[in-house]
């Protein structure tokens, strides 16, 4: 329980600063309010991601590798953790092709949703957190799903239109990976220890 709690104080914090700094992408690159707002959810998304998994940050690197690249090695008796990387990545997988026009092709979002989850392991090798192939799997497999539940949506509500640009994805991940890694270990310091008194 106190794991969801320190996830969600550390993705309020998160908002604290993704909000205006999605306001002035509004006004800079987007120029479209409700696109802005979606986007911003989005960003949420991946600052709890963040929060969850324990990236590095600009106050804590470590290079403390624990590694693990033998598939499927406690994947079946530790399932809980595999069943909550599978939820991890399905908002994932459920907002590209959502937002985006040339993710409802299936192996662009495979490709991101892969490429996203190495990321994170090879970020891991610079905390106390585990590299692990298995979550790259499962992480993998959250993002297919996710993708399949969007198509549904998509099917059911053909109104929906993803935008086409979809260069406007790396504007979000930088932006919100830029403040998860510089500012909000700062802002995270001070809340918490206002929070802790």
């Amino acid at each position: 329980m106190s794991r969801v709690i320190a996830m969600c104080l550390e993705a309020g914090i998160a908002s604290i600063l993704l909000i205006p700094a999605f306001a002035v992408l509004n006004k800079r690159c987007f120029h479209d309010r409700n696109r802005t707002i979606l986007y911003l959810v989005f960003a949420l998304y991946l600052a709890a991601v963040d929060a969850v998994v324990g990236l590095p940050n600009i106050q804590f690197i470590r290079f403390e590798p624990n590694i693990n690249l033998k598939p499927f090695q406690y994947m079946f008796s530790d399932y809980e953790n595999s069943f909550l990387n599978v939820l991890l990545f399905m908002p994932l997988g459920f907002f590209l092709p959502v937002l985006w026009q040339r993710f409802r092709k299936l192996r662009w979002t495979v490709l991101f949703g892969f490429y996203t989850s190495l990321l994170i392991e090879t970020l891991q090798l610079f905390t106390f957190r585990a590299t692990d192939v298995n979550d790259l799997m499962t992480n993998t497999l959250g993002t297919i799903l996710g993708w399949a539940v969007a198509r549904i949506l998509l099917r059911l509500a053909p109104s929906i239109r993803p935008w086409e640009d979809s260069s406007d994805l790396y504007w979000v991940c930088g932006v919100t990976f830029a403040i998860g890694f510089f500012l909000q270990p700062f802002l995270a310091n001070i809340l918490w220890a206002l929070f802790l008194k």
